[in-house]
């Protein structure tokens, strides 16, 4: 259970916006800026829909296959120490 709880909140941090946002609004210059900010700006800002879908199914596609990663390795871990 605590490896779900885990890998839920992790995936919870990649959706980070409002909080840089609020404080800085992705500066001075990009140096807090996330990719979720640069979607929106992108997306609403500019109104370049398709290249901000393109941009959004990539970084959902790489938080994917780092939770994957995560889970696999989490899983194999308890496994081994299950064994011992």
């Amino acid at each position: 259970m605590l490896l779900i709880a885990v890998l839920l909140r992790f995936m919870d941090s990649f959706m980070i916006y409002t909080e840089p946002f609020v404080v800085t609004g992705g500066g001075p210059g990009n140096s807090t800026t996330f990719l979720s900010i640069d979607l929106v700006k992108l997306a609403l800002g500019q109104f370049d829909l398709g290249k901000a879908a393109a941009v959004s199914i990539v970084y959902n596609l790489i938080v994917l296959a780092v939770c994957w990663v995560f889970y696999t390795v989490m899983t194999q871990m308890d496994a081994k120490g299950r064994r011992s």
